[in-house]
């Protein structure tokens, strides 16, 4: 898949291994490859990082609006527990009751930053994440859909709308409507052709 990322979309992946770094993360996530794609459309792509520009969307602001989220925004644990029966509160009474008032909230503290043995070399990888990998598998399907031989950041980005990672989308949703900045992106990329 790779062979068929131009040079804008590599130079993307690397950004996003950057960010992911920069962000002391111990993979790469969608809204990584969302600030990755940004960076690399702002570099070279003058037409997309205006359309981009008008929607909020700039990789600074992205990055300041992550900061103040987090990177796990968008992910109710509680809604997808009780999709499959569990109920996080009745959870929470229970080891309350057996372990004591605030068990919980005492462990939670931060966890650890787990160390990998190539982390002290410069330029080592980050795994990417299950939400990750179907960014780029669903930019190989925008691609092929469009009978585009080649894979842009541009498609990096509907891969991004596609998948519908919810922590990725919540922070594009907070300046435009993810079918409005789909349309927005379609339309520069048939201006282009």
């Amino acid at each position: 898949m790779f062979e068929r990322f131009t040079q804008q979309a590599r130079q993307s992946v690397v950004l996003t291994q950057e960010e992911a770094r920069t962000l002391e993360a111990t993979q790469i996530l969608p809204v990584h490859v969302l600030i990755g794609a940004v960076s690399a459309v702002e570099t070279s792509t003058p037409r997309l990082a205006s359309v981009l520009a008008e929607c909020g969307l700039t990789s600074a602001q992205l990055r300041a609006d992550l900061r103040a989220v987090g990177p796990d925004s968008g992910y109710d644990d509680a809604a997808a527990l009780e999709s499959v029966g569990i109920d996080l509160d009745e959870v929470r009474r229970a080891v309350d009751a057996q372990f004591g008032e605030g068990t919980l909230d005492a462990a939670a503290g931060p966890a650890p930053r787990r160390r990998h043995l190539f982390d002290s070399l410069k330029g080592g990888h980050l795994p990417f994440s299950s939400g990750a990998k179907a960014v780029l598998t669903n930019s190989l399907r925008e691609s092929t859909a469009r009978k585009d031989g080649y894979i842009g950041t541009e498609h990096l980005l509907l891969g991004i709308l596609r998948g519908a990672d919810p922590a990725a989308l919540s922070l594009i949703s907070r300046h435009v409507g993810p079918e409005d900045l789909r349309g927005r992106i379609l339309g520069t990329m048939d201006a282009a052709a």
